[in-house]
């Protein structure tokens, strides 16, 4: 057949100007239309053309190798122009069409006319397959490149948002243990001063917030020194901190924990998030008018400790909860958005999770910790 398909050949080069006048007319072009895309309509034509042409000359044995390098150029085409896949698909079509068209005016018998219009279609269903393979391919490239510039840029923003955090946060914290160092004067000096109680409880909390804020920072990540502590001490000492609140606001707060829990860490780092989800369950449920409840539970499950805080506040949306722990992103009208991220920053240091559950009667925060051994190493 060689003699044949030089004849095809040289038969559809003659036709190449018809070819060309047809696909400027029936060639779909996107529906933002720029200078750009009429520029290349053409030359696309021209190369879809030529790669026919080319491709019927070809042995079975080169043709895949070639179809799918054309391919490749042809998707990097389509991707520079940042066009849809739909339109490859049809314009190819439309292209085969317009020299099956042609090829009804090659005079051959009709059994030869049939294998060139196989081969023809052949040749183009390959090939419109290895373009959008490499459209594909190349499109996910694009993608992964803009999400992993994205990720850097965030994290930039997140650095330098912890710098100055920061800067202004030590700044503040210094007049800050100035007063608590005179209102514990005043209270030894003057016991029964009144409002010492409630002045001190407040400066307690606000240090708390400095703390979290300064947990953004990396200056904060210094190697402290993780102990094996009691998980059950850790727990009272929290309600006891957080109770001043809970009694202002009328929430209740119920304790089911196992005996002897223990857990390897930074205690100090620990107790500011279970502090962290509490003070977050007591701001989320003061619009509610459902009675305010949280309830703590603690047990150990296997080689790792279970500490679960449910409140009954609203229900947190399914669209919201995946991102929950991202930093910024908050249900609360006056919140900043850090206390739940810098929370899981610290849980996933200790080598545990932060979860999160809601439903209509309850929302639970879970954190996960491995147990530590006999020896005292953490699992």
């Amino acid at each position: 057949m060689d003699h044949l398909t030089d004849e095809v050949i040289s038969f559809l080069q003659q036709k190449g100007p018809n070819f060309l006048k047809k696909w400027k007319e029936k060639a779909m072009l996107p529906p933002d239309l720029t200078q750009f895309h009429r520029e290349k309509l053409e030359s696309k034509g021209e190369f879809i053309y030529e790669v026919a042409l080319k491709a019927l000359s070809l042995p079975n044995v080169d043709l895949q190798t070639y179809l799918q390098a054309s391919a490749h150029q042809l998707a990097q085409m389509k991707i520079r122009e940042n066009s849809e896949i739909e339109l490859l698909v049809y314009n190819l079509n439309m292209a085969k069409n317009i020299l099956c068209e042609e090829m009804y005016n090659f005079q051959a018998e009709p059994q030869t006319l049939s294998k060139i219009f196989k081969q023809l279609s052949y040749i183009f269903d390959h090939f419109l397959y290895h373009s959008i393979m490499h459209y594909d391919r190349l499109k996910q490239q694009l993608n992964e490149q803009e999400t992993r510039h994205i990720h850097s840029s965030h994290e930039d923003r997140l650095t330098l948002l912890g710098q100055m955090t920061s800067s202004f946060v030590h700044e503040f914290r210094n007049p800050l243990t100035t007063v608590q160092g005179f209102v514990q004067l005043l209270r030894a000096e003057y016991p029964d001063l009144p409002y010492m109680d409630i002045i001190s409880s407040e400066l307690d909390q606000l240090k708390f917030r400095i703390t979290q804020f300064l947990m953004l920072s990396k200056k904060q990540e210094v190697n402290q020194e993780k102990v094996i502590f009691s998980l059950n001490e850790l727990v009272e000492q929290v309600a006891s901190f957080v109770y001043p609140r809970l009694l202002e606001l009328k929430v209740s707060l119920q304790q089911e924990m196992e005996d002897g829990l223990f857990v390897k860490g930074i205690q100090e780092e620990v107790r500011q998030v279970i502090i962290n989800i509490i003070f977050n369950a007591i701001e989320v449920m003061v619009s509610t008018d459902t009675e305010s409840e949280i309830h703590i539970k603690g047990y150990r499950k296997g080689d790792s400790i279970y500490l679960e805080a449910s409140n009954t506040g609203p229900k947190i949306p399914d669209s919201l909860i995946k991102d929950i722990f991202e930093p910024f992103v908050t249900t609360k009208k006056t919140g900043t958005g850090l206390g739940l991220y810098v929370s899981r920053q610290i849980i996933e240091k200790h080598r545990g999770q932060l979860l999160c559950r809601s439903n209509e009667e309850w929302t639970t925060f879970t954190i996960i910790l491995p147990a530590p051994d006999q020896k005292g190493s953490s699992k």
